[in-house]
C-alpha cells in the first residue's frame, strides 16, 4: 500500500479548458463538439493520478504497465475541491472562492433582489405514474403570480454566496459577484501531404472555456491525498490535453464562511443543503440515509447524529456522468448524479433547531457514493419557516 499525503493545491489553466460533455462531435444543432461548464471532479482526479504516475516514471526511469499504473493510483483520492477565481498576481484567498448557483434562487424580471423559493405544503397530488404517498406530502416551492424568470449566471462568488446561505437578501444584478466563462469556437484541421488539402476525417471544432482574461483567472482547488514524491509543475486537463499550473494553496481555503458561522450561532429551525458538486446516490435523486416512513421521507445523512425529515428538494435535471477507464482501455459505466446547486430543505425530526456545530460538521462533507473521486460535497444554509406552514 502507497503512503499518502493530504496535499492542497490549485490547478491553474493558463490556455483555457476543453472537458468534452456526453454528446457527439456533429450535433444537428451546431455541427460541432460541446464542452462541459466546469470539469466533473473524476476528471480533475484523473489529471492528478496522472502526474503523479508520470513524475514516479520519470524518478525511476521505466515506464509503468497497466498493473504498475492501478497500483500506484489505488491510494491516490481526491477530498474537497473547489471554483477560484482571482485577481491577476493576487495570492488565493477564501474570499476568491466560486460556488455554482444555488437551485432556490430565481431572478425575476419585476424584483430587485433574488427571489428565494420557500417550499410550502401541497395543494394539489402530482401526475406521477406511481402512488408514492411519500413523495406527494413534500412540499413545493411556489413563484409569485405573474412572475418571469430570468437567466442568471451560473456561478456565484463568495460574499453572494455565503449571503444567500445565511439567508439573507441578494441583488438580482451584480456583475462584480456573479460570472459565467467566455467561451469560444476552435478548429482543428490535418492537412494531408500529398495533396495539401484538408483531411475530412480530421476536420472538427469543439468549445473552449477561457480561463484567463486581462483582469482575472480562474483556477480549480484541491484537496488530495498523494504519494510522498508529490506532484510535477504541471498536469494535463481536460480532452486536448492542455496544460495547467499547479500552485500550493493553503487548507483555510476550505474554511467555513464566516457568514454563515455567524446564521447558524442563533439556531435555524430548518436546514438547506445545497450540493457544490454532483452527487451519486443509490436512490437517484433521494439521498443516502433518507428513507420512506410512513407518509414522510426521514433518515440521517453523514456528519448529523440527529434525525432529519426531508421537507422539500429542488434537483435540476440529474448529469449523466462517464469517463474512459485507461488502465483496462474501456469507457466507466455511467451514473445518473444530482447536479451542483441542488437544494435539499430539512427539519429535525424532533423539532430542536440546527446549531453552529451541525453547521460545521456539514460544511463540505461527503455525502452518497464516489466520495473518493470528489463527488457529493455538500455546504448548509439556513431555513426559517414558520410553524403554521407545516
Amino acid at each position: 500500500m502507497t503512503t499518502t499525503t493530504p496535499t492542497h493545491v490549485a490547478l491553474i489553466p493558463r490556455d483555457g479548458m476543453f472537458c468534452k460533455d456526453g454528446r457527439g462531435w456533429q450535433t444537428s444543432t451546431s455541427n460541432r463538439g460541446h464542452a462541459l461548464d466546469w470539469p466533473w471532479p473524476s476528471t480533475v482526479l484523473g489529471a492528478l493520478r496522472t502526474a503523479s504516475g508520470r513524475r514516479e516514471e520519470a524518478v525511476h526511469d521505466r515506464r509503468f504497465t497497466a498493473a504498475d499504473w492501478q497500483c500506484h493510483t489505488a491510494d491516490i483520492t481526491l477530498a474537497r475541491t473547489l471554483v477560484l477565481r482571482r485577481d491577476r498576481a493576487a495570492s488565493w484567498e477564501v474570499r476568491h472562492r466560486v460556488w455554482p448557483a444555488p437551485a432556490d434562487a430565481r431572478r425575476l424580471e419585476s424584483l430587485d433582489v433574488m427571489h428565494r423559493l420557500q417550499p410550502v405544503p401541497p395543494s394539489l397530488p402530482t401526475l406521477g405514474r406511481d402512488d408514492d404517498v411519500a413523495r406527494e406530502a413534500l412540499w413545493v416551492p411556489v413563484l409569485p403570480d405573474r412572475a418571469k424568470p430570468v437567466v442568471t449566471p451560473r456561478w456565484w462568488s463568495e460574499a453572494r454566496f455565503a449571503t444567500w446561505l445565511a439567508g439573507d437578501a441578494v441583488p438580482a444584478s451584480d456583475a462584480a459577484n456573479a460570472f459565467d466563462l467566455t467561451r469560444r469556437i476552435q478548429a482543428h484541421v490535418q492537412i494531408r501531404p500529398e495533396v495539401l488539402t484538408a483531411a475530412d476525417g480530421a476536420l472538427y471544432s469543439h468549445d473552449v472555456l477561457e480561463t484567463w482574461s486581462r483582469d482575472a483567472e480562474w483556477a480549480i482547488g484541491v484537496e488530495v491525498a498523494l504519494p510522498s514524491a508529490g506532484l510535477p509543475g504541471h498536469v494535463t486537463l481536460g480532452s486536448d490535453g492542455r496544460l495547467a499550473g499547479i500552485e500550493p494553496m493553503s487548507h483555510r481555503l476550505f474554511d467555513m464562511a464566516t457568514q454563515v458561522v455567524a446564521a447558524f450561532r442563533a439556531g435555524s429551525r430548518g436546514l438547506r443543503i445545497v450540493t457544490v458538486t454532483p452527487a451519486c446516490f443509490a436512490e437517484g435523486w433521494l439521498p443516502d440515509g433518507i428513507a420512506r416512513h410512513g407518509c414522510e421521507l426521514r433518515g440521517r445523512i453523514t456528519g448529523l447524529d440527529a434525525e432529519l425529515v426531508l421537507r422539500a428538494a429542488i434537483v435540476p435535471r440529474p448529469n449523466y456522468i462517464s469517463g474512459w477507464d485507461i488502465a483496462n482501455n474501456r469507457p466507466k459505466p455511467t451514473a445518473a448524479m444530482v447536479p451542483a446547486g441542488a437544494v435539499y430543505f430539512f427539519e429535525r425530526a424532533d423539532g430542536a433547531p440546527i446549531r453552529e456545530a451541525d453547521a460545521r460538521r456539514l460544511w463540505l462533507a461527503a455525502v452518497g457514493e464516489r466520495t473518493g473521486e470528489g463527488f457529493g460535497r455538500i455546504v448548509p444554509g439556513t431555513w426559517n419557516f414558520t410553524r403554521s406552514e407545516t
